[in-house]
């Protein structure tokens, strides 16, 4: 009896961890994988129409490559994520290897950035990247 217990728990356990990844998430990691291979334009593609506007490419552009010593030395842990109101939100850690980045260089306080949410929405058929998120996560010039 207690084998049949164990054996359920079990099963339950692996079917609740083994679920097909999101479009969404799928969205956000084409994303940042174009942006590790530098292929800014791709990454570009992903954003919404309303963040788009807001972030003009070069801008962009310029601060993805700014920061791509800590793209290219970074790793992402997925938390989880929601469906609201039409829109999904992707939670993620961001990890940078520190070994390989000075993190004076990059203004980076701690290896661990504080925990992103990627907020997904669908257009055009395609889900969409609606907010700035690291490494490219403001676009206004600083004066």
């Amino acid at each position: 009896m207690n084998k049949f217990i164990i054996l359920t728990f079990l099963a339950i356990f692996v079917f609740s961890c083994s679920g097909d990844k999101s479009d969404a998430r799928i969205s956000l990691e084409n994303y940042l994988i174009h942006l590790k291979n530098e292929e800014f334009q791709k990454a570009y593609s992903y954003m919404s129409k309303n963040l788009k506007d807001k972030c003009e490419f070069n801008e962009f552009k310029n601060k993805a490559s700014n920061n791509y010593d800590a793209i290219k030395h970074s790793r992402i842990i997925y938390s989880g994520e929601r469906l609201n109101n039409e829109k999904v939100r992707i939670e993620f850690i961001i990890k940078i290897d520190e070994r390989e980045v000075n993190l004076f260089d990059l203004q980076i306080m701690d290896p661990y950035a504080s925990e992103e949410t990627a907020t997904f929405i669908y257009e055009a058929n395609n889900w969409k990247l609606d907010n700035l998120i690291w490494p490219v996560d403001w676009c206004e010039e600083i004066r």
